[in-house]
């Protein structure tokens, strides 16, 4: 059995979990700087990320992945929601993958990054990425009200205040603008079910820089709670369906390349809007590694 995660707490009012205690600002800024990159590299935080600084092959073969499935669905869930037509900014847009995609696709993408390497990065392959915060960005009145969507991909886990975070690009997003957030699906049912069968007890807890867990409901209350409308409510591959399989990638990390090709070549094979039309069911039941929701700001 893996070792105790650190302890959590259910906020009462729209269900999603945070680390208790939350950790300290010098905790985290020491944990960025020193841990966060080493962990990427060796498999155990953000696996997308590891595999584009892996280069060569390896990276060419996630960027294609990513293209095919959750940059694809993007640009559709932003075209179909009314965002095709106007600015879309990708925030915490690090060396501008999503930003040139969006814009090969046709959408008039930029992006902010708080990183200054990051964004330097960026704008060195042409892109526009701006070094700045969600915060910054919205002091500024020029860009208040300026874009018809936002991309949050795998930030809002990682915030103190994911609420204060939404209420800042909803500044942001013109009435009926389409924001796209994605979380970690964490705390489902599916879970529990692969703990039970493989002896293992929450595995996902990633303290401290995983401080709040969401799952496709509390997602969806949250976004409520900070004024937008959430139309559309989907996710991506079940990987506890290895576990309930016998794949304990839990116990032996090793396996988890060669479980994320089966699961890249599945998910390539399927025409996408079959591989849609699946990936929303597996939503309704709570499946899915991670959520990804569609809400428009309300006026």
């Amino acid at each position: 059995m893996n070792a105790q995660p650190h302890p959590t707490v259910t906020d009462p009012e729209l269900g999603f979990r945070r680390l208790d205690p939350l950790p300290a600002a010098d905790e985290l800024a020491a944990f960025y700087e020193s841990r966060y990159y080493d962990l990427i590299r060796r498999g155990g935080r953000a696996p997308e990320i590891g595999r584009l600084l892996a280069g060569g092959e390896t990276a060419a073969r996630e960027r294609e992945w990513l293209a095919a499935t959750l940059y694809a669905d993007l640009v559709d869930g932003l075209e179909t929601h009314g965002a095709g037509g106007g600015r879309v900014l990708d925030i915490g847009a690090g060396t501008g993958d999503l930003v040139a995609h969006l814009q090969s696709a046709g959408l008039r993408a930029s992006g902010i990054e708080p990183s200054q390497d990051a964004s330097r990065l960026a704008r060195e392959r042409g892109l526009d990425v701006a070094a700045a915060t969600v915060e910054q960005w919205a002091a500024d009145p020029a860009h208040r009200g300026a874009y018809a969507g936002a991309v949050l991909i795998n930030v809002l886990e990682h915030v103190p205040q994911p609420q204060a975070l939404l209420a800042a690009i909803g500044t942001l997003l013109a009435p009926g603008g389409v924001l796209c957030v994605r979380v970690p699906n964490d705390f489902s049912d599916w879970q529990a079910a692969a703990a039970a069968a493989c002896g293992h007890d929450g595995w996902w807890v990633a303290a401290p820089d995983h401080i709040h867990y969401f799952s496709h409901d509390s997602l969806a209350r949250t976004l409520a709670a900070c004024g937008f409308e959430p139309v559309q409510l989907t996710t991506d591959f079940p990987m506890e369906f290895f576990l309930l399989m016998g794949e304990d990638y839990v116990a032996d990390p090793a396996l988890g390349p060669g479980l994320h090709e089966r699961r890249r070549r599945f998910e390539l094979a399927l025409p996408a809007a079959l591989r849609r039309r699946l990936y929303a069911a597996f939503a309704s039941v709570g499946a899915g590694r991670n959520t990804l929701a569609f809400a428009v700001r309300r006026p």
